[in-house]
């Protein structure tokens, strides 16, 4: 402070304040030489070093009352008991011009005796932007500690005053983006020791983790302790030998470093460098070996090192393989424990759109499914007749190809990122469902279809539609109407039944939409000009002479423009999905305008499947087309006003990845016959003669055609040729081809609207626990409603907060159980208190739970917390 600023602070001092006496203490003799040029108006300066206290005393009290004074002393503020003068300064104004008081007054410091201690850190002080910072942290009544703390968080440019936040950015500071160097030097931490903080720093870690070096403290040794305690005090077993000797030992030590890695972990801006230093100090301590000597019971809440993840995954995964479906309940639990977990949940960086551990965790889940099925199936499928086993496949077994498409659709997820850890659980998987399930189900589905009263001599199952059926049964009776009733019809190629099953679900989650499934027994051969000429009106179907082209009330109906001519003439429209939903809302309504049936016509999961080079993709192009057609749904009802829509396919199909022998062709005698069509899972023709190794039909039976064309399908799931792919085929009679879905979407309107509502599943805590007396707690919680198409799992984020901030680790819960039963609804998790602050025994904290995704508060619920009351029993 120069001698202006002393003198323009002194105007104040008399003018604002309103004082007529200023005691000036000079105790290091900055301004005696320049005492001098302190002149101000009307203002007299007397020096109380050369002035006698008793003749002052009596010129201030019996001298002119409007006098104002400057008191000078070039020495330190005496205490009051040698003070001749005390008296005056209680109505007076003590003015100090050093450094420090310069900084106490600045800061707005309340304590006066911390003028010292402000003067120690003068090198802190002596930088204006650290200054500016540290100002907006400051309260009136810090003492040393705090301001010591909020230096080091100004230092660390933390986000919070306090030691959890300085400590992420200091070890931060040691990671270069995608690694942690161990031998660099952190730059906060040159700073913390240049400004003299060092010190301060090391006494914070020592009161809230007892850490203080077995020499002399270090950040990296610190580092290691921290991660091996959090290692420790979640494994539900002894620590390794190998690591015992870097466990912090105090119980309440040792639980800041669990509190302290939670908070890290669940921190938006600082988890990406815990991974980092995370994964450095694991390899460090050698974790992936030490992990061997665990069971998956004794790791599974430990969230310290993402070794442990792999580890509970491969062992979690040789527990399915060698179950045999018997009882998977163990590892389910584990399962859902690590989806809620850390690992499973964050965002790994690793240039996936999705975690790779939930992904996988994903897969187990659904391998447990299938393998569950299996079991109840274990002594092969029977069934009375076709009607029975059909409606049996659209009632259940239609599970196995669904499960197994997404089990698949994980493992190429996990397979494509360069995880090989699911590959000997698809080997069992493919095994169970290529070897066992598709043989099983062909072989007693083929005892229905051969032989005089064989399916394939009649060609339908009572209660269900055939499909060339399709408009007379269900459009036409909407359009006979007067009204101006409009009908969508979007048929997908290859959409099988599972998959419109996947799809049903998905929009009957979406607000005001119902959407029924239904099953038909599609056209046979199942194949697409055949299977999208039965969905189109007509009277009759038949086929141009010498080939397999169907005709359409003798119109031919193999393109889009074709079957739109066909449509014309029922008030229709035939456009390519991809068309519609690239019109704005009022190009679609102007499109739609003229006609009362409207058919789209998708084609994503053919196109793919149906090639060598891609069909590898095929159950990608199912996904897209899942949700390809759920948007289409919801453009149709959102911008078109359409109430009713049917979503529908030419064909199924089959899949599986297990790469076809020679023994799953079967041998065609094509000698002297006169084939229209050949096809891996058909040949049209005429004059074909029947074998024990094949299906002979008519499709004037299993396609109600006008005229007659025979027909020859391979047994089984076998295929005549493996021209264009050998995984992907259709056209035959296995299930999987011929049970193609209808799926009624209707829009929910008047009193049925309020039953389209989508809610998330209640959850309510059911513990009363009103008082804390232990750090660490146990809450138990009720998810109130089962998860259905309407009610939606919730994942809930627990904690234990003063106001918002967060004084305990945090966890999540995800209630997303399907059961009646309100037990089976009921989980539980522990909360550790952070230790060494003082909690105040009758102010009010809260166990506040948080939607997961994002960050909105649920509930709140009071709690006092009395540690000290326990401690005392």
């Amino acid at each position: 402070m120069n001698i202006s600023e002393i003198r323009n602070t002194i105007k104040a001092i008399f003018v604002e304040k309103n004082k007529r006496i200023i005691f000036w203490y000079d105790g290091e003799k900055e301004f005696e030489d320049a005492l001098p040029e302190i002149q101000l108006d009307d203002v007299k300066v007397v020096r109380l070093d050369e002035t006698g206290a008793f003749e002052l005393k009596i010129e201030i009290e019996c001298g002119d009352p409007c006098q104002q004074y400057i008191l000078y002393s070039p020495a330190h503020e005496p205490p009051p008991q040698d003070d001749w003068l005390f008296d005056i300064r209680l109505y007076s104004h003590t003015f100090h011009a050093d450094k420090a008081s310069i900084v106490l007054r600045e800061l707005n410091l309340d304590n006066q005796s911390i003028r010292a201690y402000l003067k120690k850190r003068g090198k802190f002080f002596n930088n204006k932007d650290r200054f500016n910072k540290l100002k907006k942290w400051v309260k009136p009544n810090d003492k040393e500690d705090d301001i010591d703390l909020k230096m080091l968080s100004v230092i660390t440019r933390s986000d919070q005053p306090e030691l959890f936040s300085i400590l992420m950015k200091l070890f931060e500071s040691c990671c270069d983006g995608r690694s942690f160097d161990e031998a660099a030097a952190s730059r906060y931490w040159r700073d913390v020791e240049k400004l003299e903080l060092a010190e301060a720093f090391w006494k914070f870690v020592s009161q809230t983790f007892g850490y203080a070096g077995d020499i002399k403290p270090g950040l990296k040794d610190f580092l290691l302790r921290i991660f091996a305690t959090d290692f420790s005090n979640q494994l539900k077993a002894d620590p390794p030998a190998s690591l015992s000797h870097f466990v912090i030992q105090s119980p309440s030590h040792s639980m800041n470093a669990t509190v302290f890695l939670s908070h890290w972990r669940s921190n938006i801006n600082h988890f990406r460098q815990f991974n980092l230093i995370s994964a450095h100090i694991a390899d460090k301590l050698k974790i992936e070996d030490l992990l061997i000597s665990f069971e998956v019971e004794e790791l599974l809440d430990v969230m310290t090192f993402e070794a442990v993840e792999r580890r509970i995954i491969s062992n979690l995964r040789d527990q399915i393989i060698s179950n045999g479906g018997i009882n998977f309940a163990g590892v389910q639990e584990a399962i859902k424990a690590r989806l809620d977990g850390y690992w499973a949940t964050v965002n790994l960086d690793d240039g996936t759109p999705a975690n790779l551990y939930k992904t996988v965790y994903s897969a187990l889940e659904t391998a447990i499914q299938l393998f569950t099925l299996r079991a109840k199936y274990h002594d092969g499928f029977s069934y009375p007749n076709a009607e029975a086993m059909f409606k049996a496949y659209a009632k259940e077994l239609f599970r196995f190809d669904q499960l197994y498409r997404n089990f698949s659709e994980r493992c190429d997820r996990a397979e494509n990122a360069g995880w090989d850890v699911l590959k000997s659980l698809r080997q069992a998987v493919e095994e169970f469902y290529s070897v066992w399930f598709m043989d099983q189900l062909a072989l007693k589905w083929g005892d229905f279809l051969d032989g005089k009263d064989g399916l394939l001599n009649k060609w339908r199952i009572a209660h269900i539609a055939n499909q060339y059926d399709f408009f007379h049964r269900y459009l036409q009776p909407p359009l006979k109407g007067s009204g101006r009733n409009r009908v969508f019809v979007m048929i997908s190629d290859a959409f099988r039944y599972e998959a419109a099953e996947e799809l049903e679900q998905v929009i009957n989650g979406k607000y005001r939409m119902k959407a029924e499934l239904a099953p038909m027994l599609a056209v046979l051969p199942s194949y697409t000009a055949l299977g999208m000429a039965a969905l189109l009106p007509h009277k009759k179907l038949s086929f141009r002479e010498k080939s397999s082209n169907v005709l359409v009330d003798e119109k031919p109906s193999g393109s889009l423009d074709l079957r739109a001519q066909i449509l014309s003439r029922h008030e229709g429209a035939a456009i390519k999905a991809e068309e519609l939903t690239a019109m704005s809302k009022d190009q679609g309504r102007e499109f739609i305008k003229p006609y009362r049936v409207v058919y789209i016509y998708h084609d994503q999961i053919d196109a793919i499947g149906d090639k060598a080079s891609t069909e590898n993709q095929t159950f990608d192009a199912v996904r897209d087309a899942i949700d390809d057609l759920s948007a289409l749904v919801t453009y149709i009802i959102n911008n078109l006003n359409g109430t009713r829509i049917y979503i529908t396919a030419d064909h199924g199909f089959a899949y599986q990845d297990r790469a076809p022998e020679l023994n799953d062709k079967s041998v065609l005698n094509k000698s002297g016959k006169d084939f229209n069509k050949t096809h891996k899972r058909f040949v049209l023709g005429t004059g074909l003669n029947k074998s024990a190794n094949v299906y002979w039909a008519d499709t004037r039976i299993t396609a109600n055609t006008d005229s007659s064309m025979e027909f020859l399908l391979p047994k089984g799931t076998n295929r005549f040729n493996f021209i264009g792919g050998a995984k992907y085929y259709h056209g035959g009679a296995l299930l999987q081809e011929i049970v193609v879905p209808l799926l009624t979407v209707m829009q929910m309107k008047g009193k049925h609207l309020e039953k389209s509502e989508i809610r998330q599943v209640g959850v309510s805590l059911i513990s009363a626990c009103k008082k804390i007396v232990t750090n660490i707690t146990r809450f138990e919680f009720i998810q109130t409603d089962a998860i259905s198409e309407r009610y939606k799992p919730i994942t809930l984020k627990l904690s234990i907060r003063d106001g918002n901030e967060l004084i305990s680790d945090e966890k999540m819960l995800t209630f997303d159980s399907a059961s009646s039963s309100i037990d089976e609804r009921k989980k539980s998790t522990s909360l550790t208190l952070k230790t060494g602050q003082q909690f105040d025994n009758k102010k009010e904290y809260h166990l506040v739970l948080r939607d997961a995704r994002d960050e909105t508060e649920y509930e709140r619920h009071p709690l006092f917390i009395d540690i000290a009351f326990a401690s005392d029993f």
